[in-house]
């Protein structure tokens, strides 16, 4: 490390004491924005000055391009948008970005529609005072990957035993993901065994059946065919929703036509001029999104393992973070009742119907965008993100050495009085425009920060906005004698460690 006076603290023994969230917030007030940590015996930078931050991800992008690398090579993971480098990064994140546009996603809104109709009625039926609403989002959440990224129709609540399902749980709740990792980051020699012996993170069986299910979908994508099932070679079978009309657009048909979109869609224009009503347009307006769309390649398709990889990459980056954001928007409206009053008094003005709830719609919600925002701020899902540095590098008087780790403390800008007076209250109207005016661009970044930011923010965004209106068209939410308050945070992540549990009131 060059810079003598930054020094290094254990990041484990941090971690299992407090919770490395909270610990580098103590960490702030006694060493600064700036400090440094050991992580798998490894030096880290760790910052939380938003100007820092800025030069890191923007300003000096191209000297950050890359987030560290795994130790084990775990395909078709390694092909996901997170792990990829470099140019193969820039040239895949171009080819498709113009699917994650607003005027793609805006035409998802029907199916997201129809997933929160599993959500309400099953949240109905539930008929408990003391509801554990993390469950009731997590299959909601289910669904609509399922729904929206490879066009099937599943009911996780109602149909477990459904092998989209139990093969989708293995990814997300499999153990030895975790194990696995954590060894190969202890111990480097480990993690070139397992590489060689090709010790995958998840089960061979499940990376099978999702490639297989992919392949037989673009296949009937690209034969036009209307078939009922998908015949995989587990012996297991999907039935596809509608079922795969040729207008559906999942994300897995957004992708195989991917080269045609950005065709015509190479310069940003169009996609600026489809989005000029996107309430999300000005998170992008710092953040340089532009920096891929210019970028050519010979032949801008995806392989279908690539596609496989971003199917895959859906179910890490997007399950756990909308699921858990939901169950925290149900307890700060619980635990704030004049924030939910005035959040259903727009919601009975703006999107009174099941079929008044859109894209659109929500977009011109206010209210509802400044409770999201909010809840996002107080717990971002990702409450790190993080970069390598390509060459020496100094910045804020702090030289970053070839080769280091730099972690962006998302956690401690959240909670920074100097942005957020009174950080720990729940205040949704910190969003309204006037509050919100001249406050610094990089103070609330839940979805990272620069080129590399996560792709499917407005589908998220989009997909949490629409579940809440369902749900408070018919319901809201109360505290109640099982219920935690205030909610204990898990230490690794900024996760409720004993789910949350609410009151789920049919409205009068």
């Amino acid at each position: 490390m060059e810079s003598p006076d930054l020094e290094l603290y254990p990041f484990w023994e941090i971690s299992s004491q407090l919770g490395f969230h909270y610990a580098f917030l103590e960490f702030n007030e006694k060493y600064g924005k700036v400090f440094g940590v050991f992580m798998f015996g490894q030096p880290v930078i760790v910052t939380s000055d938003t100007e820092m931050v800025r030069e890191i991800t923007v300003k000096s992008f191209s000297n950050f391009i890359n987030h560290p690398s795994s130790a084990l090579k775990n395909r078709p993971f390694d092909k996901g948008l997170f792990n990829l480098k470099g140019q193969k990064w820039k040239n895949t994140r171009s080819i498709i970005t113009p699917t994650f546009s607003g005027s793609k996603i805006r035409k998802m809104s029907d199916l997201v529609n129809e997933c929160c109709d599993l959500l309400v009625g099953n949240i109905q039926g539930d008929g408990c005072e003391a509801v554990d609403v993390s469950r009731f989002f997590e299959a909601f959440t289910l669904d609509g990957i399922a729904r929206c990224a490879f066009g099937l129709q599943v009911d996780s609540q109602n149909n477990p035993n459904d092998p989209f399902i139990t093969n989708a749980k293995k990814i997300i709740f499999g153990k030895t993901f975790q194990w696995k990792t954590m060894v190969a980051g202890l111990v480097p020699p480990l993690a070139h065994l397992m590489n060689f012996l090709d010790i995958k993170t998840v089960p061979p069986d499940v990376i099978n059946f999702f490639s297989s299910v992919t392949e037989e979908a673009i296949s009937m994508r690209e034969n036009k065919s209307a078939a009922e099932y998908l015949n995989v070679s587990s012996g297991l079978s999907l039935r596809s929703s509608t079922p795969y009309p040729q207008d559906q657009k999942d994300f897995l048909r957004l992708m195989i036509n991917a080269h045609k979109l950005r065709d015509n869609d190479t310069t940003g224009e169009r996609k600026r001029a489809e989005d000029v009503t996107d309430v999300h347009n000005r998170l992008d307006e710092h953040h340089n999104t532009g920096y891929f769309l210019d970028t050519k390649k010979d032949n801008p398709q995806l392989t279908k393992e690539e596609i496989v990889g971003q199917g895959l990459f859906f179910f890490i980056a997007g399950y756990e973070t909308t699921s858990t954001t939901l169950g925290f928007i149900a307890y700060s409206l619980a635990t704030n009742p004049e924030v939910q009053d005035k959040l259903i008094q727009e919601v009975d003005e703006m999107a009174p119907d099941r079929d008044s709830v859109n894209y659109s719609s929500i977009a011109k919600m206010p209210y509802l965008d400044g409770v999201v925002c909010e809840t996002l701020r107080l717990y971002p899902p990702a409450a790190l993100t993080n970069r390598i540095c390509n060459e020496t590098f100094t910045c804020k008087d702090v030289t970053i050495p070839k080769g280091m780790h730099v972690l962006l403390a998302i956690f401690s800008i959240h909670y920074n009085p100097e942005f957020w007076p009174n950080p720990e209250d729940f205040d949704p109207e910190r969003f309204s425009k006037e509050r919100s005016e001249g406050r610094h661009p990089f103070a609330w970044m839940p979805f990272g920060a620069g080129p590399r930011h996560c792709i499917g923010m407005r589908f998220a965004l989009m997909e949490i906005k629409m579940a809440i209106v369902r749900l408070l068209q018919k319901y809201r939410f109360e505290t109640c004698s099982k219920s935690e308050v205030p909610v204990k945070l898990g230490t690794r992540n900024v996760k409720p460690e004993k789910g949350i549990v609410l009151s789920v009131i049919e409205r009068k």
